[in-house]
Formats: C-alpha cells, sequence, structure tokens
C-alpha cells in the first residue's frame, strides 16, 4: 500500500509539472502583430506623393511648327507685337515679320531712329520678350535706314494683302513680314504650293497690287 502511494504521488507530481511546462511555452498575445500593419498603413502616402510628381511639365498650348499662317490666329497679334516694341524704344517700324524662330512663332521687329536701329523677338504665343539688341546707325546710312519706315496708317490691311497673295498664288503660308524699301513697303508671303515649289508673293502695302511672284 505505501509503495502504491508513493508511485501515486511521484505520477500527479510528474503531470503536475508537466502542464505548467506547457503553459510556459503558450503562444503570446497577438497584439504584437499590430505593428506591422501600421508601418503598412504609412508607406500608403508615398503612392500620393508620386501622383503629384506626375502632374508637372505641361509645355503650353505653344502653336505646332509648320502651321499655315493663314489660317493660324496667335494670341498675340503683329500690331501688339510691334506696339511693345515701340515701348521698348523711340523709334519707326521698319520692319515686322513672322516664322519659326528656333523652338516657337516669333514676331521679329526692326525699328529705327536717327541715331540707332533696335531689334526685338516677340513670341507670338505668350508675348514674351526673346531677345533684343539696339546699335548705333553709321552716319552715312542714317538717311537710308530712316527712308525705310512704315507709314502704318497709310498701309493695306494685312487680310486684304494675303488674300491678294493666294490670288496670285494658292498654297500654306510659311512666313510673312512687312518691310520698308527704297520702293515703299511692301508685304511678303512665303507661300508652299501644292506641287511642292515654295513661292515668295511680294504684295505693294500702299496700293495692294500684286508686284512679283517668284519661285
Amino acid at each position: 500500500m505505501r509503495l502504491h502511494s508513493i508511485r501515486t504521488t511521484a505520477i500527479t507530481a510528474a503531470a503536475l509539472a508537466l502542464g505548467l511546462t506547457l503553459a510556459g511555452c503558450a503562444p503570446a498575445s497577438d497584439t504584437t502583430n499590430s505593428s506591422p500593419d501600421s508601418g503598412s498603413s504609412s508607406g500608403s502616402t508615398n503612392d500620393g506623393g508620386s501622383q503629384g510628381s506626375d502632374e508637372g511639365g505641361d509645355t503650353g498650348d505653344a502653336t505646332e511648327r509648320g502651321a499655315d499662317l493663314a489660317t493660324t490666329e496667335f494670341e498675340v497679334s503683329w500690331q501688339d507685337a510691334v506696339e511693345t516694341a515701340m515701348g521698348n524704344f523711340d523709334g519707326e517700324l521698319a520692319e515686322v515679320e513672322l516664322d519659326w524662330s528656333r523652338d516657337r512663332y516669333a514676331y521679329s521687329i526692326e525699328l529705327v531712329s536717327d541715331s540707332e536701329e533696335y531689334e526685338v523677338r516677340i513670341d507670338a504665343d505668350t508675348g514674351e520678350q526673346l531677345s533684343e539688341e539696339t546699335e548705333p546707325i553709321d552716319s552715312d546710312d542714317v538717311a537710308e535706314k530712316t527712308s525705310e519706315v512704315v507709314d502704318l496708317d497709310n498701309i493695306v490691311s494685312w487680310e486684304d494683302a494675303l488674300a491678294t497673295a493666294l490670288d496670285a498664288q494658292d498654297g500654306t503660308v510659311n512666313e510673312w513680314k512687312l518691310e520698308g524699301t527704297q520702293h515703299g513697303p511692301q508685304w511678303q508671303f512665303d507661300v508652299d504650293a501644292e506641287s511642292g515649289e515654295d513661292y515668295e508673293v511680294t504684295v505693294d502695302a500702299v496700293s495692294g497690287d500684286l508686284i512679283t511672284t517668284d519661285d
């Protein structure tokens, strides 16, 4: 009987010890898993930042090269460009030209006074002043330069001159200019015909008559 009691006690003690051991090996609380979740949440803000960086790089609505200048309307008229130039320099108009300049359409304007010559380029889409230059006129050239000024109150309109030019030679207008010459002011239009030939059509800016059509 005593031996049986000792064995029973030993078994009970072993079972108790085993239970305590198993309890000590039980997994910890699931609350430790909350840290990775919070890290994942903070990472989502990076996506919003990258989307914001994609919004830049807008190049605007600049007129593309190859436009037909007979039908293209620019934000800045040639009259406005000339007015801007005259606001920068006290002189008279000798020439205004619209053509493709480096990477945009721009007006090139030349003004003259009795002693200096002024040139400026103005973006036809934005009105931005791209460059300007002033230089003295040699005394021997003053009379010639001043005789080539354009009286803007005494010329036919650009629209009328253009109509005359396209009646003489149909096609796409690549560039044009109003220029003062020894023979009076002239409108000149560079026209690409459907045949592929390039023509320079010149119109008298005072009478509106066709002068020449040269290829």
